[in-house]
């Protein structure tokens, strides 16, 4: 049945991060994303699909997941699909979840127990951050802190190259950084601000049980308040002559590192 021209509004003004948060929801696309949606502990509040995706088993199961968990599920037209979906090329299956929320003192261990922060300050690109959810998932972070300013989370790009990792860890958005950070040191964590021009190289440091990696805006990195916080500045060695390392690279090299270390 055609959605009514009111529906499609609604659901088209999620492209838009204020229409976002004042519903508190989010749009995911595709038959991966929503399978991990549909596997996570994260309220489904509504789901949509075409004719074409009941062609596949697997789509077929994804739909009788789907009504059980969601409040709505609806077979909907391929031209209001085409109207509501942010891809160009749609798989024929879109969904409506709220969002979580989480404290930035809810992903600190008050236990000294291993644990491992992202802190992300100012990071603008949305590929970045989606590429960095997903290798924190990789890496079994513990959660991440999203400084002000940065990208949004539910961003249509962001969530598609998460990859679904955004639905295995607690990440926070829109965190002061400062006092966060300051609340983990007092806490018993070891704060690392990564820096070109750091004075430790990664691969020389024997990272805290308890830690926070923070990565900074791709063009000017870490803010010099944050770097005068950290317990330690970090850098990656360079061997080539490129002038700059991408952050969602520089963080996957760097949690390798962390775990190489812990695991000897």
């Amino acid at each position: 049945m055609p959605l009514t021209k009111a529906k499609l509004k609604e659901l088209r003004g999620l492209t838009s991060r204020k229409r976002r948060d004042e519903k508190m929801v989010f749009m995911v696309e595709g038959l991966r994303l929503i399978q991990e949606a549909v596997a996570s502990d994260h309220t489904m509040v509504e789901a949509y699909y075409t004719s074409d995706i009941l062609e596949h088993p697997s789509g077929q199961a994804l739909i009788q997941k789907l009504k059980r968990k969601s409040a709505h599920t609806e077979l909907i037209p391929a031209r209001d699909m085409d109207a509501i979906a942010e891809t160009v090329t749609t798989q024929g299956i879109v969904a409506v979840l709220a969002q979580k929320t989480w404290s930035a003192e809810s992903v600190f261990q008050e236990k000294n127990a291993q644990s491992i922060i992202v802190a992300v300050d100012s990071l603008a690109d949305p590929g970045n951050l989606g590429s960095m959810v997903r290798t924190c998932d990789w890496f079994g972070v513990h959660g991440m802190l999203i400084g002000r300013n940065s990208v949004d989370l539910y961003n249509p790009k962001v969530l598609r190259s998460t990859m679904g990792g955004i639905f295995h860890l607690p990440v926070v958005e829109n965190v002061d950084l400062l006092p966060a950070l300051s609340n983990a040191k007092a806490m018993g964590y070891r704060v690392y601000a990564t820096d070109a021009s750091g004075e430790a190289h990664f691969d020389r440091v024997r990272f805290a049980i308890k830690s926070v990696i923070v990565f900074g805006n791709e063009a000017w990195g870490v803010s010099d308040q944050i770097k005068q916080l950290a317990d330690e500045r970090i850098a990656i060695r360079r061997y080539g002559a490129a002038e700059s390392l991408n952050v969602s690279v520089a963080c996957g090299i760097v949690l390798s590192g962390v775990h190489r270390l812990y695991d000897e």
